[in-house]
C-alpha cells in the first residue's frame, strides 16, 4: 500500500511516500498538482492545509485541535471564511473575517495561495486534511508534546515517535534540496496519518465532522 504525506514549504511542497508503512522517498514539488500526478497509485494523500472553508464563524476542527495540543495550541490557526481569504489585502481580510464571526491571522492570510491551490484540486478524494502536531499527539498516545518542533528536544522526540511507528527517516534525504528539517518531519507525520486513513484506522477532529458545500468532511485527520 502506497500513501503520501505533504507539507507546505518555501516555494512549494514536500512529499514523503510510504510503502506498506515504511519510508520510501521524500521529494519537493513546486506545485500541488504536480505532486498529485507523481503518485497516481497512492491510496491516500494527506496534506497540512485547511480543506473545507467555513461560510462564517470558526471550524470545530480547529477548536478541537487547539484543545488537544495544550501548550502547542498556537500551532493551529483558525481558518477564516472563504470571503475573507479572497480579500485582496490583509486589512480587508481582517474586516471581512470579523464581520463573519471569525478572525484572520497574518500567518493564515499568507497561506491563502496554498489553501486555494489545494482547494481547487479537492475533488480528488484521496486528499485528506491533517495537522502534523495532531498526528504527533496521536503517535504519543493522545498526549500533547511538550517541546516545540524547532527545538532540539522537539526534533528528537518527533523522530523517535516516527521510528517507533515504523517510519524511519534516513540520515540523508535526497530530493528535497535545502528544505527545513521540520517540514520533512511534518510530511512524514502526515504520511503516517495517511496510512491510518488508507487502512480505515484514522480518527478525526471532530469525531463526527460536518460537511462543506461539496459534501466533503471538514475535519483534521490523524
Amino acid at each position: 500500500m502506497e500513501v503520501v504525506g505533504a507539507d507546505g514549504t518555501k516555494g512549494g511542497w514536500i512529499a514523503v511516500r510510504l510503502t506498506d508503512g515504511r519510508y520510501e522517498e521524500a521529494r519537493f514539488f513546486p506545485e500541488f498538482d504536480a505532486l498529485l500526478r507523481a503518485f497516481p497509485t497512492a491510496t491516500a494523500i494527506t496534506v497540512d492545509i485547511p480543506i473545507g472553508l467555513p461560510v462564517r464563524g470558526r471550524r470545530q476542527a480547529d477548536l478541537e485541535a487547539k484543545s488537544v495540543l495544550e501548550s502547542l495550541r498556537n500551532s493551529v490557526f483558525f481558518v477564516p471564511p472563504r470571503p475573507a481569504l479572497e480579500a485582496p489585502t490583509f486589512e480587508e481580510a481582517v474586516r471581512i473575517a470579523r464581520s463573519l464571526g471569525s478572525s484572520m491571522s497574518l500567518q493564515i492570510y499568507g497561506l491563502r495561495h496554498k489553501i486555494f491551490e489545494v482547494d481547487g484540486l479537492a475533488s480528488d478524494r484521496r486528499i485528506v486534511e491533517v495537522h502534523p502536531e495532531v498526528s504527533f499527539w496521536a503517535l504519543n498516545k493522545s498526549s500533547a508534546l511538550k517541546h516545540k518542533k524547532k527545538s532540539w528536544n522537539g526534533l528528537m522526540m518527533r523522530l523517535e515517535l516516527l521510528r517507533k511507528a515504523g517510519v524511519e527517516l534516513p540520515a540523508m534525504v535526497d530530493g528535497t534540496g535545502d528544505a527545513p528539517a521540520d517540514d520533512i518531519i511534518d510530511a512524514a507525520a502526515a504520511a503516517w496519518s495517511a496510512l491510518r486513513v488508507a487502512r480505515g484506522q484514522g480518527g478525526s477532529l471532530p469525531d463526527s465532522p460536518d460537511t462543506d458545500p461539496n459534501g466533503r468532511p471538514v475535519a483534521i485527520w490523524y
